[in-house]
């Protein structure tokens, strides 16, 4: 799908006359890094990376929703990365082609056992996307919705992502956002982060 940068209306990029899917969103949010913006962090060995596609997520816990922004990446040669940023803090997200196993039950509470390392279970909830703008390389839309589960061992973060159709895996790399500034050129300085990540 493509959401157009200028009205926000969702449009189907399969269909030769782009048949609108969803009129243009009320809500309008401006992403940090503008789409067609070209980068590369130091964990991507100097390749460069245009961001084509921008979402906002949000969660419930509690009853109290919490947002956050993430950022489609593309390299035609390399494929897909990701950027999530919550709060002034930002991930570098990268899809795992091998499928994981289930969490394992500890002691205490779930684990995930991978490249070395344990992943301790952060939180699980529903995630509803509540604005889209850009390309994307699935179909999507607002109000989309899938199941998350987060396991943790710090800076990295593995994430798996359920709905009707399928289960995916991603490994989210904490990154300063000073860096995010300087690979993408942004003018000014990253907002200072709240909090902690």
């Amino acid at each position: 799908t493509v959401a157009c940068a200028s009205c926000a209306a969702v449009l189907d990029a399969t269909d030769p006359n782009l048949r609108v899917l969803r009129e243009a969103e009320r809500l309008r949010i401006t992403p940090r890094i503008p789409l067609g913006t070209r980068g590369s962090l130091p964990a991507w060995g100097g390749v460069p990376y245009e961001v084509i596609g921008f979402q906002v997520r949000t969660i419930r816990v509690d009853d109290v929703p919490y947002s956050w922004r993430e950022y489609v990446c593309f390299n035609p040669y390399r494929g897909f990365r990701y950027l999530t940023e919550y709060d002034g803090h930002w991930s570098d997200v990268a899809p795992l082609s091998a499928l994981l196993a289930e969490a394992e039950r500890s002691a205490t509470q779930p684990v995930v056992r991978w490249d070395g390392a344990t992943f301790r279970h952060f939180q699980s909830a529903r995630a509803t996307t509540t604005f889209v703008l850009g390309e994307f390389p699935w179909e999507a839309r607002t109000d989309d919705r899938v199941s998350v589960t987060d396991y943790v061992a710090p800076p990295r973060m593995l994430s798996r992502e359920t709905d009707r159709d399928e289960v995916t895996w991603s490994l989210g790399t904490y990154v300063a956002p000073d860096v995010v500034w300087r690979a993408f050129g942004l003018p000014g300085s990253a907002p200072e982060p709240k909090g902690v990540y």
